[in-house]
């Protein structure tokens, strides 16, 4: 995975584990198992809506076993108390979990949330008796970038586990039984790159985010994954060999909302335009294209009622037609970032008018589209401007706060640009 998908993943996956938002020490230090940092993150949750997690931060210490965790050594006052609590031993040197790993921290009272960041050490194995004590509790594994070949068996233990990352391993089995097992989750990831066709033991998952990577088939004949709740899953599909993708667009089965491709240079285009119609793509909320070498927005677009999130970033796109988000009145982020446009017609977002966020970072605009003036929206984001006055005349009559923002090409903002303005 390039660096650039792993710091996308990291943001969408994982901001419920580890992210810096606002942390404070408690006080009395926050020296813990004599090697670690406790400390409480203030954070938002992207899939697990809470705003607390007290973490006990062992990353990056070059450990080469995991500490002991007796939790007499915790600092006073540290007990959750009904809060999240994580364990966070990424980016060390461990290269197996052994039994009663976590001492007796899972015997802490009132914990709603557990998680075990394990990503990127040499792990290969994990003892029986690895997650003893957590059983009945909610948990979220990252094993992501370590040296298992198979989805570890001892997962079979937890029952309640909320998400299982385990990309970038060689995974070379999957057990169609574990598989069922550790479903429902919230988000599952992993890497499929020494599998050239379909692992059809995947297609016992019932989850919301699945994100799929380095995949070497061609086509995802046979896939058949259904989604559970009302908002289906959220598919992910990077860096993969993937050409064909009918059975995922035409399969009426699959309850989609979500689908995000980029980094997939050789995907026909064509299933997209053939199954407009059918049920995944008229009830697809979230849709992102990137990396298609496309000359223009694909016809298929503005037939999607449903569409909320559109992206066609990375993309060689040089102009936007009056016709091509025309009907998308749910459309409420468009992001056209890295793409070649010089001109957007003047009534391209007439129908869009719930649009709020418009991307057209890195295109060669030179002023703002007379298009966007009249829309409701709360960011446009594009490269610096002339902003001579003649090109902002169309925003002196209008609530153009959006625009405020955006720079200008002698390194100020239109905002003092509108304010010399005759």
């Amino acid at each position: 995975m390039s660096d650039q998908s792993q710091i996308f993943v990291w943001t969408l996956l994982l901001s419920s584990l580890c992210p810096q938002i606002q942390t404070f020490l408690l006080s009395g230090g926050d020296v813990c198992f004599a090697i670690c940092n406790c400390v409480e993150e203030k954070m938002w949750y992207d899939y697990i809506y809470e705003t607390e997690v007290k973490l006990v931060r062992c990353e990056e210490r070059d450990l080469r076993s995991i500490p002991n965790f007796a939790i007499q050594n915790l600092p006073t006052g540290f007990f959750p108390g009904g809060k999240n609590f994580t364990v966070d031993l990424h980016s060390n040197y461990i290269q197996t979990v052994p039994d009663r790993a976590f001492g007796d921290l899972p015997k802490l009272s009132n914990v709603d949330l557990f998680g075990i960041i394990l990503f990127n050490n040499s792990i290969s194995s994990i003892s029986d008796s690895a997650f003893l004590g957590l059983e009945n509790t909610r948990v979220v594994v990252d094993l992501g970038l370590n040296n298992f070949t198979t989805i570890p068996q001892v997962l079979r233990n937890l029952r309640k586990i909320e998400v299982l990352e385990i990309e970038e391993n060689p995974i070379m089995t999957i057990d169609a039984s574990l598989i069922q097992h550790i479903s429902p989750v919230l988000d599952f990831s992993i890497n499929l790159t020494l599998y050239n066709r379909w692992p059809v033991e995947l297609n016992n998952l019932h989850v919301k985010y699945v994100w799929f990577y380095g995949y070497s088939g061609n086509s995802f004949q046979n896939f058949n994954v259904h989604g559970i709740g009302q908002n289906g899953i959220e598919l992910v599909i990077e860096g993969t060999d993937i050409v064909d993708l009918s059975s995922v667009i035409c399969n009426n089965q699959t309850n989609l909302s979500k689908l995000w491709i980029y980094t997939n240079y050789n995907v026909d285009i064509s299933p997209f335009e053939r199954c407009s119609q059918g049920k995944v793509m008229q009830n697809i909320g979230t849709l992102q294209l990137s990396d298609f070498d496309l000359s223009r927005i694909p016809n298929f677009v503005h037939t999607l009622p449903k569409l909320e999130w559109l992206s066609f970033a990375l993309n060689n796109i040089t102009e936007i037609d009056n016709n091509d988000f025309r009907g998308l009145t749910e459309l409420e982020e468009l992001y056209l970032d890295n793409n070649r446009i010089t001109t957007i017609h003047a009534h391209a977002f007439d129908t869009n008018t719930k649009l709020r966020k418009l991307g057209l970072v890195n295109n060669t605009l030179t002023s703002i589209p007379n298009s966007v003036v009249n829309l409701n929206l709360e960011s446009l984001e594009m490269d610096a401007i002339d902003c001579k006055c003649s090109n902002l005349q169309n925003l002196k009559h209008v609530n153009a706060t959006f625009a405020y923002n955006i720079p200008c090409l002698d390194d100020t903002l239109v905002k003092d640009a509108l304010a010399a303005c005759p």
